[in-house]
């Protein structure tokens, strides 16, 4: 009789157990398919396996394709085309501007499509006499026609300057790497004051001749050498945020 109302051992809480096991099972599965970079069917249909084996679902239900996280694909494949899009209109926009100055050499001004944006390389008889750093008033059309399409970007610009392996030795320039450095600042000097372009989206860097484009064996190859590069760093696409639902549509 003392023992009537005594409660039964455990508390009936012995299910937890089993209930934390599938709880754990079902984190370690999501965790596994939110690893997987890319959708990968042999390696998706082999954790659906081992996840129908666990719960001993194997008999049951028939296969269908499986798409996960969807529209987060679409977005990041937007993103590259978008961003691929604007880097091959930009440059186009800069060849059409270049197309004033056709008096110039071929060499003049080269635009390329590169991985960060567009690279600019604007040759130094498109800015400046040899061995010198001011930019020669008759050719500051061609930089304010680039002005005119940077003004219309939000691209961060890194102006680099390169000379050739002729070295230079005198009071304003003792080697080649402040004439470069130079040619650099006077092209961000000129973005800023002429172009009105803000100053914290430039940077300007020199060289000297320690990256070629070809090798100094000629008077030729040594033009080409000296130069201004004006890489034009764009933003990788644009998110949800900007775009909204129909950006992801066009």
């Amino acid at each position: 009789m003392g023992n009537k109302h005594k409660k039964p051992e455990g508390g009936g809480g012995k299910w937890l157990l089993t209930f934390n096991d599938m709880v754990t099972l079902l984190l370690t599965f999501f965790v596994l398919i939110l690893s997987l970079s890319k959708l990968d069917a042999s390696k998706l249909a082999e954790a659906s396996r081992s996840v129908r084996s666990t719960f001993k679902l194997s008999e049951y239900g028939t296969k269908a394709d499986v798409k996960i996280f969807t529209p987060f694909v679409i977005l990041m494949r937007n993103r590259a085309l978008i961003f691929e899009r604007d880097k091959r209109k930009l440059a186009r926009d800069i060849n059409e501007a270049a197309k004033m100055f056709a008096y110039l050499e071929e060499s003049a001004m080269d635009v390329k499509v590169i991985k960060e944006g567009v690279s600019v390389v604007l040759g130094e008889n498109l800015l400046f006499k040899t061995g010198m750093a001011e930019i020669e008033e008759r050719n500051r059309p061609a930089l304010n026609a680039l002005c005119s399409i940077l003004q219309k970007t939000d691209c961060r610009i890194k102006v680099n300057g390169h000379t050739d392996n002729v070295l230079i030795n005198n009071e304003q320039f003792p080697s080649n790497w402040e004439l470069s450095t130079a040619r650099a600042v006077s092209v961000v000097k000129y973005f800023i004051s002429e172009g009105g372009i803000l100053p914290e989206r430039l940077s300007a860097a020199g060289y000297a001749d320690s990256k070629p484009l070809l090798p100094d064996v000629s008077d030729h190859n040594r033009e080409l050498n000296r130069r201004v590069e004006v890489i034009l760093t764009l933003k990788k696409g644009k998110g949800l945020g900007d775009w909204g639902i129909e950006g992801l549509r066009n």
